[in-house]
């Protein structure tokens, strides 16, 4: 058993990966609430409604769990691999939110930078509720 499993037991990491991710959730949630007014979001923009943000929340976080898992099984530095890959996976996040920008129909339309800012303060808000929940784990 290496120190990791020690100190976090068996499911440790997973007990761990799920408490973030409803976190993530409930962090997005609030941030809709608190800035859907003050970014004048579209009540009917659907990628702001709340099963979306739930479940992209829990989907987000349940993906870094996986990737955290292989960074630790396979990485000498888990704890710096985990983080540029982190890294670099927020910001390729952003990437589908600002392309809402052009869409014109559908369940997507309506994005002004407005409801793109909030969707990429979600992602950020995930990230800083995510990954250093998992990256203790490793101290």
């Amino acid at each position: 058993m290496n120190n990791v499993e020690s100190t976090t037991g068996r499911w440790g990491l997973w007990k761990i990966g799920m408490v973030a991710s409803v976190a993530s959730a409930v962090g997005n949630l609030l941030l809709m609430v608190v800035t859907g007014p003050l970014f004048e979001v579209p009540d009917d923009f659907g990628p702001l409604t709340i099963p979306p943000i739930i479940l992209w929340s829990v989907i987000g976080a349940l993906g870094a769990i996986g990737v955290y898992a292989l960074v630790r099984k396979f990485s000498s530095d888990p704890h710096k691999s985990f983080m540029i890959i982190a890294v670099v996976v927020l910001f390729v996040s952003f990437v589908p939110d600002i392309l809402l920008i052009n869409v014109t129909e559908g369940i997507f339309s309506g994005a002004g930078w407005g409801a793109i800012i909030v969707l990429m303060i979600m992602h950020v808000i995930s990230f800083a509720i995510v990954v250093p929940m998992l990256r203790k784990l490793v101290h």
